[in-house]
């Protein structure tokens, strides 16, 4: 008996050692996760970079760049968005940013739509997001359309 407590003991033991696993994606909604993105216009480098992550209950977060440099900008802010699923590996997505002027002073309210097919490995997508700029201050925003509707070419990676 105290043979068989002491291998059950130590099975336990080796059981809560060892490492957990979790798949990388949700196999429900295999877009959650977190994804490098680069915006660009057709033929040309990303005028963008961002860090996008989709969580399961239907809304993202992402954190972009005013340009490809690695030093902070005006420019950058946390943008939330939603999304769904309308397909098989296909998403519907939106997104509200903010933007800034090189003194700080609330510029603009760019809102994202876009059409997300995930590729067949489901680690990559390549899309198209419309977006539109509207005036934006801390009395009004949104305001008037101030600049769109701008078409870029979405690339991304999952992390």
């Amino acid at each position: 008996m105290k043979h068989l407590i002491t291998t059950l003991y130590g099975l336990a033991l080796l059981l809560f050692l060892m490492p957990v696993t979790a798949p990388a994606q949700s196999t429900t909604y295999p877009l959650v996760g977190t994804w490098n993105l680069a915006f660009s216009k057709p033929g040309k480098p990303p005028n963008f970079i961002a860090v996008m992550t989709f969580h399961s209950g239907g809304t993202s977060t992402e954190f972009d760049t005013n340009g490809t440099n690695s030093s902070a900008s005006p420019g950058e802010s946390i943008a939330l968005g939603v999304w769904s699923q309308t397909a098989d590996r296909i998403y519907s997505f939106k997104e509200e940013n903010v933007t800034y002027d090189s003194a700080g002073k609330l510029g603009a309210l760019a809102v994202g739509v876009a059409t997300l097919p995930l590729g067949e490995d489901m680690n990559t997508f390549t899309g198209a997001i419309t977006l539109n700029f509207y005036d934006c201050s801390v009395a009004q925003c949104p305001g008037p359309l101030g600049a769109g509707p701008s078409v870029f070419q979405i690339s991304a990676t999952r992390f």
